[in-house]
């Protein structure tokens, strides 16, 4: 279960001069379908709060907390950050099954490439051959995509192919990666864009592609969710780490049924609609 730590300033208390630690509450929370523990720790003259408190109210979740951005327990404390990237990687696919529905390109014109190094999404690439013609598979552990290459000719009648060497992605209508964008002075060309699951230090830019591409990187999205839902993050959270938690640690798999509502491109944060216009090639303004 996701459990979410909120910090708060200390209440004033008129009727006592005894110094008491900073005040720790938990309590569950609904969110959507499912649950989470909520942690307000109230923080102390030093700006902190009682951290040991804070990992005995999360018990075994101590170690995948939800924290606000600016908190920093010791390492002592033994208290981990949240950093999981399920629901990145089902928005990606999301988002990609969207922009080339909203495109409409015929299937034989669209390749679709795919960088796996550690082959963690081998299911990926069937999701796209009803769409693409030519999909494409970038690892280093080709064989956990041999039942793949099987299903796709059995189901498809489409040749998967999968090999070692990142450069078989060139000319990528879309490049997703799970894990991240290739690494090294040559990454694949790619004539639309690069989705990842997880954020880029350095990203390509629309307009910065080389050979007169028109790449871009797509490196954060932020799901569809009713308001009720958005409603519960808890203060001081970024609401895309919550929606992320609550879908892998308290089961709220509604959050990543549809296509994500924005992106983000270049740090900016676009409409989905937006991203499929640049991919058709029309001349817009990117709205943030």
């Amino acid at each position: 279960m996701l459990a979410a730590v909120s910090l708060t300033e200390p209440r004033r208390r008129w009727l006592s001069r005894r110094r008491r630690p900073p005040e720790v509450r938990a309590e569950l929370a609904a969110a959507g379908s499912g649950r989470y523990l909520r942690i307000t720790a109230e923080t102390g003259r030093d700006g902190e709060p009682d951290w040991a408190a804070v990992r005995r109210a999360a018990g075994r979740e101590a170690g995948r907390l939800l924290l606000p951005p600016e908190a920093a327990p010791p390492p002592e404390t033994r208290i981990g950050r949240f950093g999981g990237h399920a629901l990145s990687r089902r928005m990606m696919e999301n988002a990609a099954l969207a922009l080339l529905q909203a495109v409409g390109m015929h299937p034989r014109l669209v390749q679709v490439g795919i960088y796996d190094p550690q082959a963690v999404c081998p299911d990926l690439p069937l999701r796209f051959l009803p769409c693409a013609a030519d999909v494409r598979v970038a690892t280093a552990r080709p064989d956990r995509y041999a039942c793949q290459r099987y299903a796709a000719m059995a189901e498809f009648g489409a040749a998967l192919t999968v090999a070692e060497d990142p450069g078989v992605l060139d000319g990528s209508l879309l490049l997703l990666a799970p894990s991240g964008p290739p690494a090294g002075s040559r990454p694949p060309r790619v004539k639309g864009l690069l989705l990842s699951a997880v954020p880029c230090a350095k990203a390509f830019r629309y307009g910065e592609a080389p050979a007169g591409g028109r790449a871009g990187t797509v490196d954060g999205y932020r799901p569809r969710v009713p308001a009720a839902l958005a409603e519960t993050c808890p203060p001081g959270c970024w609401i895309e780490d919550f929606l992320a938690g609550l879908y892998e640690l308290s089961g709220v798999k509604e959050i990543g049924e549809g296509p994500p509502e924005f992106l983000r491109v270049g740090g900016q944060r676009i409409p989905l609609k937006d991203a499929a216009w640049r991919l058709a090639g029309l001349d817009i303004t990117l709205t943030v």
